[in-house]
């Protein structure tokens, strides 16, 4: 950095130096009319004093002083100012040798401070480790001092058991001495065992060796008859030969109890409510609009044509592997047969406010609306929605099939007037669903999806629908309408596979056996259940019995 003098104070020397300079001047050369500068500073510094000698002459001849007043206020002006900057000039900042300087004690401040930064890190982390030493030591101590008194406490615990059956044994002693010379005042010795009899003074209580004597008296002949009858029914009992070892297996499995797969019926109806009457209402009016929706999908009324004519025969049995034969529709009238005998039977009186229904006709009747809406799509729209509202009702049918299961049937007619027409329905919308996704794969020509065949995916399709039908079946005491529903769409869909265009033996071979599987498997269930609840109907233990046994 420099360490030559600003321009200021530079400016504020010469400023010093001006008056005497100028008034050395004025003395030695006076100013002349004649006279010529020799430069323009010369020439501009003598016309100003010049001027200023006229006004101090006239203003002398006029007797005033304002001249001198205002070289006053002007050198005033002056050394406020100069005064100001030698101020500000006294500031001085770091001269070249203290920058070079820092800059070479650099290195060493940086060095310095790291390793005061190390040292406060190290200091911590010792800090740390201290506080965590010592917390472990005195959880140690905690633990050593928990369990000294663990061993006190089982140690004087064991003392005290000591104790008491010393106490106990003295005491037996004591009632045995009692007890005969009770039994020689009546010429006797047989004095029952102290396992064999209980205490005559209870707990907390003393008694006297004469107040044993008399109790003793008093409880020894009934004790001596139980006794007696004792040792005979032992004697008995050696003397009886065993059972043979099948009529006790058969004895001990008359007396097994049968635990049936679902709950105990639900017998109690709840109090109606205004609800249920509504319930009842919409569930008619859902079905209202299930029949009539299908008569014009159908063709059977109104100006469209049927649902295998729409979209230019896009739901006939050529479409794909999972499409269904020309016939399938028949299987829309039994499902409104079907459900015109629930609907009804839901205003019996006795169905009023029954729980089954209350968990269930909602899901039941939005199914039939989603079923509805399925066969519109299939008329008025080619992008596939179909497929959502049919997943949507088999997925509302699946959770009133899990609500029947929760709440078993109570009778018979309940068995075939509601579990059976909700089973159908659902078994159907199961295999339909798969029939549209299929359809609408082959209306978007992506049938061979990521290059893997149709038969591949038909199969696959088939075998998921298996499944989760078996997973369906296998519940309540065996759903077998839930498989028939099912079986009738995969009666249309294995009669287009042998018959129609698009022809599959493999396909055909794997539904087949599986819906063999699957009837054997639930006829299988309730045919155990039947047996089980006609053989030992005495020994009958529902589910929920296990799980709440109060």
């Amino acid at each position: 950095m420099s360490l030559e003098p600003s321009e200021s104070s530079e400016a504020l020397d010469r400023l010093k130096k001006t008056p005497s300079t100028a008034d050395a001047a004025k003395s030695a050369n006076p100013p002349t009319n004649n006279s010529v500068p020799a430069n323009a500073h010369d020439t501009e510094t003598s016309a100003e004093t010049d001027s200023a000698s006229d006004t101090a002459d006239v203003s002398a001849a006029n007797g005033s002083s304002e001249p001198r007043t205002a070289v006053a206020s002007d050198e005033e002006k002056l050394t406020i100012r100069d005064r100001f900057n030698a101020w500000l000039d006294s500031f001085r900042g770091p001269t070249q040798d203290d920058i070079e300087r820092a800059i070479a004690n650099t290195p060493d401040r940086l060095r310095a401070r790291w390793q005061k930064l190390q040292d406060e890190r190290r200091e911590a982390r010792e800090a740390e480790e201290r506080a965590r030493q010592l917390a472990l030591e005195v959880e140690e101590a905690k633990r050593a001092l928990e369990s000294q008194w663990e061993r006190e406490t089982e140690k004087m615990a064991e003392l005290e058991r000591q104790q008491a059956a010393e106490a106990r044994r003295r005491q037996q002693e004591r009632e045995t001495e009692a007890l005969l010379q009770a039994a020689r005042e009546v010429e006797s010795d047989d004095v029952p065992a102290p396992e064999n009899r209980p205490m005559m003074q209870r707990e907390g209580e003393y008694l006297s060796d004469e107040e044993l004597l008399e109790l003793a008296r008093v409880k020894l002949p009934e004790w001596q008859r139980l006794e007696r009858l004792v040792n005979k029914a032992r004697f008995i009992e050696a003397q009886t030969p065993p059972p043979p070892p099948g009529e006790e297996a058969v004895t001990e499995g008359a007396e097994d109890e049968v635990i049936l797969p679902f709950r105990k019926p639900v017998t109690d109806d709840p109090d109606p409510k205004q609800l249920d009457g509504f319930r009842r209402i919409v569930l008619s009016a859902s079905w209202v609009l299930f029949v009539l929706v299908g008569l014009f999908a159908l063709g059977w009324m109104g100006p469209w044509p049927s649902v295998l004519d729409a979209q230019d025969g896009l739901y006939t049995g050529a479409t794909s592997l999972m499409s269904m034969a020309a016939w399938h529709v028949v299987a829309w009238p039994l499902l409104w047969l079907l459900m015109l005998v629930y609907m009804l039977y839901q205003w019996s009186p006795s169905q009023y406010s029954a729980v089954r229904n209350r968990t269930t006709a909602w899901y039941v009747l939005n199914a039939m609306l989603l079923a509805s809406g399925t066969l519109l799509l299939v008329h008025f729209q080619d992008w596939g929605l179909e497929v959502l509202t049919s997943a949507g009702a088999f997925v509302l049918l699946a959770r009133a099939i899990r609500n029947l299961n929760e709440y078993t049937e109570r009778t018979v007619r309940e068995r075939y007037l509601v579990d059976l027409p909700i089973g159908v329905f659902t078994g159907w919308m199961l295999i339909f669903t798969m029939t549209t996704i299929f359809t609408t794969m082959a209306s978007w020509n992506v049938s061979d999806l990521l290059f893997i065949p149709e038969i591949v995916w038909a199969v696959a399709a088939m075998l998921v629908l298996l499944v989760i039908l078996s997973q369906l079946t296998l519940t309540g005491r065996g759903r077998i309408s839930i498989a028939a529903g099912f079986a009738f769409g995969a009666a249309a869909i294995i009669g287009s596979r042998l018959f129609g265009e698009n022809e599959s033996i493999f396909l055909t071979v794997v539904t087949v056996l599986g819906l063999f599987i699957v009837f054997a498997a639930t006829e299988n269930r309730r045919y155990q259940i039947a047996s089980a609840e006609k053989s030992v109907m005495d020994h009958l233990v529902y589910l929920d019995d296990i799980e709440d046994p109060s």
